[in-house]
């Protein structure tokens, strides 16, 4: 992003001229060639971009050592975990950074981001990462975190790969070995709709979408462990017209930290008993982008079940 008048409001910007003008030492440390299939922001950033962009990295993959995807912060997770899905049994590293500030600003974090994402491709980590604010994190695991930080990306339920200081420091027991038969497995199905429960949240509100034949799946945020309001509210009817209607219902949690376990309290194990299914430990990110994968893989729900709960690139 930069700056543009009037009021300084921030816009994509020129990429190639910008790495050129403000860093080009960053080619002391590898080979680099530019590639700008869009510039948007990242909140316009989908299904589209994401096949875009795999495709890109699929064709070139025999020709580079490593790659560095420059991202917007606010979905850079979403792109991440649907790289990961897509270009599978990687051998070579695909890292994405961005900055909280853009390039050319004073104190800007895109300088360091860039050059430590730019050295970290040059090593032997066969995953999809996110490289910011000195961490090395398992781009589907992580989430953004802040809005103003520059440490503005952690992995909650997972450790960091490493972290940069003086020196690169990776957790080499926790990066991913290198498998055989790379593939790159193409296409996402739109057909997920995550749904936030809220004190006093009627589930009358939505169930239009249960009536809408392109919903397939619906993803419910519950609360803590992930139950749900059945009392003042009934929520498990909701599930329940949901299984009836053919719509699979997934209930992650609004907490960051732990994970789903429906059979602790009374309303997620009666939710379980209607069909839902717990998302674990699986980041809500990671998960709406993996079942908008699955979905172009199948329609078969217990096909769908088992290969969410399958760690597929270490998501799981």
């Amino acid at each position: 992003m930069v700056p543009t008048q009037p009021a300084d409001i921030l816009a994509p910007g020129d990429l190639q001229s910008q790495i050129h003008d403000f860093l080009p030492e960053i080619e002391r440390i590898a080979d680099i060639e530019a590639f700008v299939p869009f510039n948007l922001d990242s909140s316009d950033i989908g299904i589209p971009e994401w096949d875009q962009i795999a495709s890109i990295v699929d064709k070139k993959m025999s020709v580079y050592d490593g790659f560095v995807i420059i991202h917007g912060t606010d979905t850079m997770v979403y792109t991440a975990a649907a790289l990961s899905f897509s270009l599978r049994n990687l051998k070579k590293p695909i890292v994405l950074t961005g900055s909280q500030r853009p390039l050319s600003k004073l104190r800007s974090d895109a300088r360091s981001n860039l050059i430590d994402a730019v050295e970290l491709a040059t090593m032997n980590i066969p995953e999809v990462l996110i490289v910011f604010g000195q961490k090395i994190l398992r781009g589907n695991r992580s989430k953004k975190i802040s809005i103003t930080n520059y440490i503005a990306f952690d992995s909650p339920n997972f450790p960091v790969l490493g972290e940069i200081g003086l020196n690169i420091q990776l957790n080499h027991k926790l990066i991913l070995n290198p498998v055989d038969n790379y593939f790159f497995m193409k296409g996402f199905s739109p057909e997920v709709v995550v749904v936030g429960i809220y004190p006093s949240l009627s589930p009358d509100y939505f169930y239009a979408l249960l009536q809408n034949s392109g919903v397939k799946i619906i993803i419910l945020r519950g609360f803590g462990s992930g139950h749900l309001p059945h009392i003042t509210l009934d929520w498990l009817r909701f599930v329940k017209d949901a299984f009836d209607r053919d719509k699979m219902v997934f209930i992650g949690s609004h907490s960051t930290h732990g994970a789903v376990d429906l059979n602790l309290y009374e309303s997620g194990r009666k939710a379980r008993e209607l069909g839902a299914f717990g998302l674990a430990g699986l980041t809500i990110e990671a998960a709406y982008v993996k079942l908008l994968k699955i979905l172009s893989l199948t329609s078969n729900s217990d096909e769908i079940r088992e290969q969410l709960m399958q760690s597929w690139s270490g998501e799981v």
